[in-house]
């Protein structure tokens, strides 16, 4: 306190002192207290104002000596809680009065033991879970020293070893949950009910009794593949059994009916379907002794695919002389059993490189099923949606794709070889030569066709010559050509005219008949232009047909101009007294004139032919 406010104090306790005795003065004056009286009670007065005054300093004195207790309190306090919860210590700044310090301490500590009780409170709960998760798991607790405080990197880390122990708890019975599924699903399918107590605690007992530590864990793996091994077993088993069951019913002939009936009866993997399957094994083997014959004939036609499958020479296959013996015992079904188990494993073990060469093989086949509908004429008539371009596409996209994988085969028949220091035939020859006998069969084929196809035609060529063509027109237009309504006059001068060579063609009975002698078109001497449609414009095999029907005309009349002798054509539009057309002349020719006459209405009642146009004498037919 400063001098002034001392100095004030004092003038303030006298002033109000003074007042004070004056008012009694006053009072004792009115009741007339003498002096003797006055002074004595003067004296208590001051003697009262003396206690309260002693008091008033003890008071303070005592609130000072208990202010510095508790500061020492709480600074021995805020010592300690800053030891246990590993924090520096409050240090309280210089000059501040015994009462600041004891309230600057006391909060510091109130806040302390807040903080001391939360982080025990946090610790109590931490470490229930953390026991909590490590039973199941059977570990151990996380370990913090018992007695102190933990610090806030240590409830860290109490809080991430329970996260990733929940973690793997949660991973751990995961993986028990569908572990206990499979196990009764397996123990299920083999029939098969829980044998030891650790698999009963598995199937029986409630989910969240079952300890998850790693043993547990580790005998839950292995009773799984344990059981899962079984059921392969099984279903190996019960494949093979199948497998040989399904080939003697297809040797037996067995109807499919029953075939599905007992296959319906009898699914699973279960010892009684297993067993069933035995006894109807050996029930058809039963019937296999009785019927040796279809079951060798059975194989022979199977083991006649998978040869063509191993690309197997005919001398290779000859060398099984058992396969065209008849004499059908159990020893010849054991030697084709033999013989086909012998194939069997010889496809499996060169699976990968006979696929190869059977790849190569349906290209091959592919591209000369393209090059074929390539020399097809008929193919344009049929060209709807593109096809004959997606048909191109796809022949040029095998042309170069035929190569490369002949390559490839050639390539792993090479390493093949390496590996197994032996050759590696197809059809009985290296894979080059036998694209070379492919290539030369094709070529051969080719020639062939070709040959037959002008045979064809020199044999067309010489029927419609003797016969004459047919129509190129469909029946709905001809229809409409041979029963016109009205000929118009243009058409009937030129039918009527007589000055000019007749058609080529006679109208009798309905049907059209070539004459022996057309004349070419008028077209024919032009240059076909651009705007003639495709279908009309000549091409290598019309000119080639051209040709050959001059060639073949040019053999069978020689240096004559005519064919026709002695024809005389029926009114239904047949061909009669042909005498040795194969040797017809143009001395036995007539003229235009008497063959035109047999075709009046008198002589042929049955013609239906409009107008029959006269004959020009000096015409001269080609």
């Amino acid at each position: 306190m400063s001098a002034r406010s001392h100095e004030e104090m004092q003038q303030e306790l006298g002033k109000c002192l003074g007042t004070t005795l004056n008012r009694l003065q006053n009072i004792w004056d009115e009741i007339g207290i003498l002096d003797e009286q006055r002074r004595e009670r003067t004296d208590v007065v001051f003697l009262h104002l003396r206690n309260l005054l002693e008091e008033m300093v003890k008071e303070e004195e005592s609130l000072k000596t208990n202010l510095l207790r508790n500061v020492e309190t709480y600074g021995a306090d805020m010592l300690k809680l800053s030891k246990e919860l590993a924090v520096q210590p409050y240090e309280p700044p210089d000059g501040i009065s015994i009462l600041q310090l004891e309230k600057e301490l006391r909060t510091k500590v109130d806040i302390m033991q807040k903080e001391k009780h939360n982080r025990l409170k946090t610790l109590k709960k931490l470490r229930e879970q953390d026991q909590h998760v490590c039973d199941i798991l059977c570990t151990t607790p996380y370990y913090i020293p018992s007695g102190t405080v933990p610090s806030e990197e240590e409830l860290n880390s109490l809080r991430e070893h329970i996260a990733s122990l929940e973690e793997e708890r949660e991973k751990r019975h995961t993986v028990f949950l569908n572990t206990k599924k499979e196990i009764a699903a397996i123990l299920e399918a083999l029939d098969q009910c829980p044998n030891t107590s650790f698999e009963k605690d598995i199937i029986n007992e409630e989910e969240e009794a079952f300890l998850l530590s790693k043993e547990n864990m580790a005998a839950l793996k292995d009773l799984h593949q344990d059981l899962s091994q079984k059921k392969q077993d099984a279903q190996d088993l019960v494949e093979k059994l199948n497998e040989q069951l399904f080939w003697l019913w297809d040797r037996l002939v067995i109807p499919q009916e029953e075939r599905s009936a007992f296959k319906e009866a009898n699914k699973g993997i279960k010892p009684k379907v297993i067993q069933a399957i035995r006894d109807e094994i050996a029930r058809c083997e039963q019937l296999k002794l009785q019927n040796i014959q279809r079951f060798v004939e059975g194989i022979r036609t199977e083991l006649s695919n998978w040869w063509d499958k191993c690309f197997y020479s005919k001398e290779k296959r000859e060398e099984f002389t058992a396969f065209n013996d008849d004499n059908f015992t159990e020893e010849l079904l054991e030697q084709h059993d033999v013989e086909l188990s012998k194939v069997r494993n010889y496809y499996e073990e060169n699976k990968a490189l006979l696929d190869r060469v059977h790849k190569w093989q349906e290209m091959w086949c592919e591209l000369k099923v393209f090059e074929k509908k390539a020399a097809d004429p008929n193919r344009f008539h049929n060209n709807r949606g593109g096809a004959l371009l997606q048909e191109e596409k796809q022949r040029k996209k095998i042309e170069k794709q035929l190569p490369k994988v002949e390559q490839e085969v050639k390539t792993a028949i090479q390493q093949w070889e390496t590996e197994h220091s032996k050759q590696f035939l197809v059809g009985g020859v290296e894979f080059v030569d036998y694209i070379e006998q492919q290539w030369e069969i094709h070529r051969l084929e080719k020639e062939r066709e070709k040959l037959e196809r002008h045979q064809r035609n020199a044999k067309v060529t010489e029927e419609e010559m003797i016969f004459g063509s047919k129509p190129a027109t469909p029946s709905a237009k001809r229809r409409f050509l041979l029963t016109p309504s009205k000929t118009p006059n243009s058409k009937m001068r030129k039918l009527n005219d007589t000055t000019k060579t007749p058609r080529s063609t006679t109208l009798i009975g309905g049907t059209v008949f070539p004459s022996p002698a057309g004349l070419p078109p008028k077209s024919a001497g032009k240059t076909m232009s651009s705007k003639t449609p495709r279908r009309l414009r000549p091409t290598q095999q019309r000119m080639q047909r051209k040709v050959l029907g001059e060639n073949t005309q040019q053999n069978v009349v020689g240096d004559q101009s005519n064919i026709f002798s002695h024809t005389t054509l029926s009114a239904g539009g047949g061909v009669r007294g042909i005498h040795n057309a194969s040797t017809v002349s143009i001395g036995s020719t007539i003229t235009y004139q008497d063959f035109a006459r047999g075709l009046g209405h008198k002589t042929r009642p049955n013609c239906r032919s409009s107008v029959i146009p006269k004959p020009c004498p000096k015409a001269t037919y080609l």
